[in-house]
């Protein structure tokens, strides 16, 4: 079971409206999977440190079922899952050999969390 976390900003005080960025996704077991941004659409995120610079200045940060997190309770997330034995770019590398997939999008930053170059749930 994984849960998704979203990054809400430009939220109107009124309506409601927001815009949303996918930061990434906790599984049981795993270490926190990031989604990543190549610079052209939106702002370059390439590391966990970038997601922390982006996170404490712009915008809220929630999970997929709406519940908001503070940036230090998202923070706590991510490092604890740190040490979990496996990591998703690992995973893939060893099912891309097998599949033929095509792992030239995914990277791991430099404390080895694992980064996808596009949307995933």
């Amino acid at each position: 079971m994984g849960t998704n976390y979203y990054q809400r900003t430009d939220i109107c005080e009124s309506c409601g409206r927001y815009k949303e960025k996918h930061i990434g996704k906790s599984s049981v077991g795993w270490q926190f999977c990031f989604r990543g941004y190549d610079g052209e659409e939106q702002p370059l995120i390439s590391s966990f440190e970038d997601w922390k610079k982006e996170l404490e200045v712009d915008g809220k940060i929630f999970d997929e079922y709406g519940r908001e997190l503070t940036f230090k309770e998202f923070i706590e997330l991510v490092e604890s899952m740190k040490t979990a034995l496996s990591n998703h770019y690992d995973h893939c590398m060893k099912e891309a050999k097998n599949r033929s997939y095509d792992m030239s999008r995914n990277w791991k930053d430099n404390e080895g969390f694992s980064f996808m170059g596009y949307e995933f749930s």
